[in-house]
């Protein structure tokens, strides 16, 4: 059993905050003279870890400068120090040795083995007799790829058998770390057989882990490593079981969404949430009845349901600013799973009670929504924009089942996207040519009418990004001051918003963050100390981005479109031009396939391929169809939203012709 030592120097990395408290530690042996031989493992590994800050020119504010030139010299001594101890470590020694290792040493101790190509002196009967003893050392090897390159066939009889392997192969090829760890590797000779058959027996052991399981089930096909329909059946019906047996053992916390239409509300929309968590929705139906022009019932997905934002961007994604810090940390998530979070969920759920009830409302009205979708997309789109006047839609009839209405509609959508994108091009629709074309086309391939359409910002600009972070993420603090930290603002954005806040209230480490943002030419400080925002416009858009992900260029005012350019040109955003913007590409390739992320739905797959559902299964199919028509109601709002731009960019050229 390894032990620890609190009063001992640890070097964990670069960026760790308790770096220069660890140094202070070991300032007392840098000013001690060095032993002429050390024989204590933990005595050598600590004269390395302080070579470690050292060498990345990390030193205490109170050294002088020939202090820390004489303690650079004494660390290349120190490392001297540690060659030559490891240098006398073999089979004979080793497991004795390393015994000693203190626990927090055991990372330097492998390292330093590998640096000097130590792991020649221990056979592999000995490196194998380390592993029975200190299963958990496995985690650590698996960082070193000359140690799994050196010991291939001992470390991979050892996985075959470690109760482990199983959720240390789905952290090396389908998970998503958010803190930075070290890089796992798997012995070559570990085929992919091999993979498949440890995944198994995991899923048949008594010590499973609910969040592995479904990754297992939606783990992404790789040249080295798959699994196969078999087994993702097995891992799904685990699943189900263990998840039922969860809930019915512990509970949790319940929420939910109810949507209804009356004839006798004060107003025309309205929302509240009740002690239950439960989130009510209102909606008059005596104002759909009395405003019944198709158009205007078509308009109602946005005016009263929101399914876009004023920018005429979709309500419904998965946004980043959305997930909590814990739905961020917390659990095992794919690097490859559209991200869900209780955000998301509650939109999906509004969505899908919206779109049934107001369909019910609609067929009051001796009419359908897919009527007035095939309404608003031959006849509207022509009549107001010029929209191609032989454009097609065809809807199911009323008397069809769900699973014919879905095997009906889903190819119909790829009509109208296909006829779209053609008309983008050529500006008519030709249907022969359209015809000729038999391969689905995916979502984030239909065009725009209109160039520099969306604005995103450029991730690779770290210093924005951080700059980004100060003012909109809730973990800076930057909110928390005097004497507003009971007014509970979660970031700095909305503390300069609501109050005006003086430099001189914070502390020392805080003003470090503002005066980045004030080198930047963010904020400034006036006469009186208080903090001030240089320019406002860019702030806003900054904080858009930061909310959204994207913003829609022609949706903002004059004074925002120069400010976004100006912010193009200093490289902190990015312009480009497709129908749907990247995070709406997502959304709809979460439901229609699995080509980004394996916890897709698949329907286009599931309805074009016959592996849906058998069609007695009514309920799965009716959420299929009310699925599809949302995803055809979002793409006729989209189109709407281009052909609107487009025409107000043409009329405003011919204007100043």
């Amino acid at each position: 059993m390894h032990q620890h030592d609190l009063n001992r120097v640890y070097f964990y990395s670069v960026e760790d905050l308790a770096g220069l408290h660890q140094l202070s530690k070991g300032e007392k042996i840098l000013r001690t003279e060095i032993k002429s031989n050390y024989t204590d493992i933990n005595e050598v590994i600590e004269l390395y870890s302080i070579k470690k800050y050292l060498d990345n020119e990390i030193y205490l504010k109170s050294w002088t400068q020939e202090e820390i030139e004489e303690f650079k010299q004494k660390a290349k001594k120190y490392g001297q120090k540690v060659g030559n101890y490891f240098a006398n470590i073999n089979d004979k020694n080793v497991i004795k040795i390393y015994e000693q290792t203190l626990f927090d040493y055991i990372q330097s101790f492998w390292e330093i083995v590998c640096n000097h190509s130590l792991y020649k002196q221990i056979s592999k009967s000995k490196f194998s007799k380390i592993l029975e003893i200190d299963h958990h050392l496995i985690h650590e090897i698996l960082t070193h790829k000359v140690l799994v390159t050196h010991y291939n066939i001992e470390i991979k009889n050892f996985l075959l058998d470690y109760p482990g392997s199983a959720e240390i192969l789905l952290s090396v090829y389908e998970t998503e770390v958010e803190l930075k760890r070290n890089q796992k590797y798997i012995p070559k000779s570990l085929t992919i057989s091999d993979k498949e058959s440890i995944i198994s027996k995991y899923l048949d052991s008594v010590d499973t882990n609910l969040n592995y399981i479904g990754l297992i089930e939606n783990a992404r096909n790789r040249n080295d490593f798959r699994i196969s329909d078999k087994t993702r059946l097995k891992a799904k019906r685990l699943r189900k079981s263990e998840t039922e047996k969860f809930f019915a053992d512990k509970g949790g916390m319940s929420f939910g969404v109810s949507v209804g239409f009356s004839e006798n509300v004060d107003k025309i929309k309205d929302v509240h949430i009740d002690e239950n968590l439960v989130t009510h929705y209102a909606y008059s139906s005596e104002f759909i009845k009395k405003n019944n022009h198709p158009y205007q019932l078509y308009q109602n997905f946005k005016l009263l349901f929101e399914f876009i934002d004023n920018q005429n961007r979709i309500n419904l994604v998965s946004k980043k600013s959305q997930l909590g810090l814990f739905e961020k940390i917390m659990g095992v998530h794919s690097k490859n799973e559209y991200k869900i979070g209780t955000g998301f969920s509650l939109s999906e759920m509004t969505s899908r009670g919206q779109i049934y009830g107001y369909n019910k409302i609609i067929t009051e009205l001796n009419t359908s929504l897919e009527n007035i979708l095939h309404f608003v997309y031959t006849e509207v789109f022509q009549e107001l924009y010029g929209f191609a006047d032989n454009a097609r839609f065809a809807t199911p009839k009323p008397t069809n089942t769900f699973f014919e209405k879905v095997r009906l509609f889903a190819p119909e959508f790829e009509s109208i996207l296909k006829q779209f994108k053609l008309y983008v091009e050529d500006g008519e629709i030709d249907f022969e040519l359209l015809q000729i074309s038999s391969s689905p086309t995916t979502i984030k391939s239909i065009p725009s009418l209109v160039q520099n359409k969306y604005v995103y910002f450029n991730n690779d600009n770290k210093e924005m990004v951080g700059c980004s972070n100060l003012f909109f993420s809730d973990q800076t603090l930057l909110a928390y001051v005097e004497p507003f930290k009971e007014d509970k603002y979660h970031t700095f954005f909305d503390l300069l918003v609501n109050a005006k806040v003086n430099f001189s209230n914070y502390q020392e480490h805080q003003k470090l963050q503002l005066n980045y943002l004030i080198e930047r030419n963010f904020i400034v400080i006036d006469d009186d100390g208080f903090i001030q925002v240089t320019n406002p416009a860019r702030l806003f858009i900054f904080k858009d981005l930061y909310d959204n992900e994207f913003s829609s260029f022609y949706r903002y005012p004059i004074e925002f479109q120069r400010e976004a350019l100006q912010m193009q040109k200093e490289n902190i955003v990015l312009f480009e031009s497709s129908l749907f913007s990247k995070p709406e590409q997502s959304y709809f390739n979460f439901f229609l396939n699995k080509s980004e992320f394996t916890n897709g739905l698949d329907l286009r797959n599931r309805y074009l391929h016959g592996t849906q559902a058998n069609p007695e299964e009514i309920e799965k199919h009716e959420y299929a169809y009310f699925t599809y028509l949302k995803l055809v109601v979002l793409t006729l709002l989209k189109i709407d939203d281009d052909l609107q731009i487009s025409n107000t960019i043409q009329k405003q050229k011919e204007k100043a012709n």
